[in-house]
């Protein structure tokens, strides 16, 4: 799980991936020639570490605002909006550059912090969970459609956001079932989730201390 004393930081401004997309400045004819085809191909091989070392980022920013929610109730919902917007980012360019584990990872957690206001300590490690499993399919670099491990993953986070957005009813204990999915995914057994802390966050992004009454 990630590390709930973790400092906050600024996060980077929004759409940061999009201006690394291919064509975000200049656009092309919508006609799809060979010739284009083939142009298009190679701007995407030749942007492809751009994308990686932007998706680092991203993955930076996702684990910050986790924790910023974890430590600082008041304003939590700011912090589900970031997440919100890194995720749209990261689903939208992960399977354009070869990565469409990330695309199916971050459209779950878009759907799991979309409009998030309080949610409860189940649901907030379930959305931690999720970062990890992204940040082990970025760092890893693991392209393609993945393995049965991968496919695990998605689907527990899949159910769980039935269960716990979508408010379906369910006799599995979801949390334990992605929390289980992740580790085996990262070759660790599950870990127990940190209890949640209050008043003692930074306010983030801005990085002024609060005062710990």
């Amino acid at each position: 799980m990630i590390d709930s004393y973790a400092a906050a930081r600024l996060i980077a401004n929004r759409g940061d991936l999009r201006r690394k997309a291919v064509n975000f400045k200049r656009g092309h004819d919508v006609r799809l020639t060979p010739e284009l085809r083939s142009k298009i191909e190679k701007v995407i091989v030749e942007t492809q570490a751009d994308f990686e070392a932007s998706a680092v980022e991203a993955l930076r920013n996702l684990k910050d605002a986790w924790n910023s929610a974890s430590l600082n109730s008041v304003g939590r919902a700011r912090y589900y909006e970031w997440i919100y917007d890194v995720a749209m980012d990261l689903k939208g360019q992960g399977s354009l550059f070869g990565y469409p584990l990330v695309t199916l990872y971050a459209d779950v957690l878009k759907n799991l912090v979309a409009g998030l206001t309080h949610p409860t300590s189940r649901l907030h490690a379930i959305i931690g969970l999720n970062i990890d499993a992204l940040g082990i399919i970025i760092r890893r670099r693991i392209t393609g459609p993945g393995s049965t491990l991968e496919r695990r993953v998605a689907e527990a986070l899949r159910e769980a956001y039935v269960k716990m957005r979508l408010r379906v009813p369910s006799e599995v204990a979801v949390e334990h079932k992605v929390a289980t999915a992740v580790r085996q995914l990262d070759g660790k057994r599950p870990t127990v989730v940190a209890p949640e802390l209050k008043d003692t966050a930074r306010q983030w992004p801005t990085g002024t201390r609060l005062p710990v009454k």
